[in-house]
């Protein structure tokens, strides 16, 4: 599988995930997005399509069958390879991600772009915790929260790509690429994610021929790491896409 990192993020937003797939049984591979070191320096904007190209050439190292898990704007990513080049890839994992573009995820794009553009990077964490967990992740988990904020020091290559993403953000729309997508699809949402809402995809999933969509309870944007059940659900689906 290769774990396709969201907004202005790469291998370190997994943290110890690729590990706990490998002892899964998965040969596990994570992208580091061109312009955030180590990966090499951006020779332009940051597009849908270059970010694609660059996950199936990681995709195409990889013994088959080859799944893809992207989340948040990583789910996008995948999504466009999946599309792009349907043979590479067997099975597509979108992790609170959505095809879809509303009048509000439009609105919450442009407010992470005022974000990275407006406010010191330092506060960065503060301000985006809030939404990046649920609240059943805020009351129990509280000092992985705090952890979280203070680690939180985005370079400024991080930012400078999270700023080009949100402005392809704002003008992508996946409909047609699911739509076009035949690959076996699991689409995971969070009940507590006020991000990508829960209704953004679910009907997203149901644009795809072949898409199966699980809202999870007690869990917000950021699945993997809220969810046991989230982590169980993506294993079971690699191994059995067809259930």
């Amino acid at each position: 599988m290769v774990l396709v990192p969201g907004l202005g993020s790469g291998s370190r937003l997994f943290g110890t995930l690729p590990r706990r797939f490998q002892r899964a049984g998965f040969t596990c591979a994570v992208i580091d997005p061109v312009g955030l070191p180590p990966s090499g320096p951006a020779t332009g904007a940051w597009n849908f399509d270059d970010a694609a190209a660059d996950l199936l050439a990681v995709a195409a190292t990889l013994p088959r069958p080859v799944s893809l898990v992207g989340t948040s704007l990583g789910g996008k990513v995948a999504l466009a390879a999946a599309a792009r080049a349907p043979g590479a890839v067997d099975r597509l994992v979108m992790l609170c991600s959505s095809a879809v573009q509303t009048a509000r995820s439009h609105r919450v794009y442009r407010w992470f772009e005022i974000l990275c553009t407006e406010t010191p990077p330092t506060l960065l964490g503060d301000l985006t915790a809030p939404f990046l967990f649920g609240a059943t992740f805020h009351a129990e988990r509280k000092g992985m929260v705090d952890d979280i904020v203070r680690s939180t020091k985005p370079s400024p290559d991080s930012i400078r790509l999270m700023r080009e993403q949100c402005a392809a953000l704002r003008v992508f729309d996946g409909s047609a690429l699911a739509a076009a997508c035949h690959l076996p699809t699991l689409c995971l949402s969070g009940a507590e994610d006020t991000l990508t809402l829960p209704e953004e995809v679910e009907a997203s999933a149901g644009l795809f021929p072949h898409a199966h969509h699980h809202c999870l309870p007690r869990a917000g944007h950021s699945l993997l790491l809220e969810s046991t059940e989230a982590f169980e659900r993506v294993v079971s689906f690699l191994r059995h896409p067809a259930d």
